[in-house]
């Protein structure tokens, strides 16, 4: 299939000028838009990647403030909304075909810009895309176009779901190298940074990795 990674930008995405904003990654799932009354209407479904219980609080906080959205349901970390864009309003779904099949979640970075990675079996169907993203969007570069097989593919919900202090434990380990060769990081620096006791700390990791190691070597198995 033909892959293409995007950087885009459009003033006036509700989520990755927050992003920007209060310095957090949030993973979204553009799901879709219709039209009523001459407004259109786009739905999305996100996931704060990053960012602490505060950040998070106050993003959603400065969401809800937002007389754009019509619709806003949270979950955890997880967060649906609906927003009604305005007569000269985008969004990267309006242009969106239903030949092209999302390869990764959106990456709504705090630079501020959203990074797709989307995939077509006709290469001419992601460059009428990017066309389109070009005359519409603020910022659309292209980073990536290739043909290539499909063999790093995100899907949400196939993972086992972790606590937030195992899910916490293993972004901190992995941020701080602890799985890299050498490892650059002890467990009692680990846990120091988390606040909490090494034995502590520890079996919130251990558990974060016997869920998900079953997981990933059966995958490897196939």
């Amino acid at each position: 299939m033909w892959i293409t990674k995007l950087q885009l930008r459009h003033e006036d995405c509700p989520i990755v000028n927050r992003c920007q904003k209060f310095n957090m990654i949030v993973l979204s799932y553009p799901s879709t838009w219709y039209e009523k009354n001459g407004k259109k209407y786009a739905t999305t479904t996100c996931f704060f990647h990053t960012g602490d219980e505060e950040q998070k609080k106050k993003f959603i906080d400065d969401l809800k403030a937002d007389r754009r959205i019509s619709q806003l349901e949270v979950s955890g970390d997880v967060f649906t909304y609906e927003i009604v864009l305005a007569d000269d309003g985008e969004h990267v779904m309006l242009y969106h075909s239903k030949q092209i099949v999302f390869v990764k979640p959106v990456f709504n970075h705090p630079d501020g810009h959203e990074y797709w990675e989307v995939a077509s079996w006709k290469r001419e169907e992601l460059e009428k895309f990017i066309k389109m993203l070009k005359d519409h969007m603020d910022v659309c570069n292209i980073m990536k176009m290739e043909n290539s097989a499909l063999t790093d593919i995100y899907f949400p919900n196939v993972m086992p779901k972790l606590s937030k202090s195992q899910k916490k434990a293993l972004e901190i380990a992995y941020d701080n190298g602890y799985y890299k060769y050498p490892r650059k990081v002890s467990l009692e620096k680990l846990a120091k940074i988390a606040g909490i006791g090494v034995s502590t700390f520890q079996e919130h990791l251990r558990k974060a990795e016997l869920k998900l190691l079953p997981a990933i070597i059966e995958y490897q198995r196939k």
